[in-house]
């Protein structure tokens, strides 16, 4: 029996973060309202971790939350009792809203917007701070779009949308 050979892989061509900043407001709210587990957080208040043991003790001066975004996974998953064919059709989605920055974006500012308004608004006014970061792959991402409608949902919020473009 040969061996088949396991295919690495393919790096998605964009990835989304939601960054908050906020002068006080506990990260582990914030996680919990959005449901999303944060790959960074700290609270304002808290002292920070120093490079250097000898300098003095500083603490936050702001909260700090960041967590990738993934809005494939916002559609949710089929059940068993489901038939196969939309098992199937499902991952296709999945696949396709992985793969395509203009989807991607559009579900993010329809998902935060229906969702998570009164929290992104609270952070606002409050005069907190919140990004979406979109980190580009560019070989992989030719061209997106980003509607009128996208864009006007994104700066109700107050969300800004950052773009970098990362080097292989």
């Amino acid at each position: 029996m040969e061996a088949t050979k396991r295919s690495e892989p393919q790096p998605l061509p964009f990835l989304l973060s939601l960054r908050i900043r906020h002068p006080s407001m506990d990260p582990a709210s914030i996680s919990k309202e959005l449901r999303i587990e944060p790959e960074h957080s700290f609270q304002a208040g808290q002292p920070r971790q120093l490079r250097n043991s000898l300098a003095p003790v500083a603490l936050h001066t702001e909260s700090y939350w960041l967590a990738a975004v993934n809005p494939a996974a916002w559609f949710g998953n089929p059940s068993s009792a489901e038939p196969p064919t939309l098992a199937i059709s499902q991952k296709q989605l999945d696949a396709a809203v992985a793969r395509n920055l203009t989807w991607a974006l559009c579900l993010c500012a329809v998902r935060l917007s229906k969702s998570h308004d009164a929290l992104l608004r609270k952070i606002c006014s409050e005069g907190g701070e919140i990004s979406l970061l979109v980190t580009l792959s560019p070989p992989a991402v030719s061209s997106f779009n980003l509607t009128p409608e996208v864009s006007r949902i994104f700066g109700e919020l107050g969300i800004a949308l950052e773009f970098e473009f990362a080097s292989d």
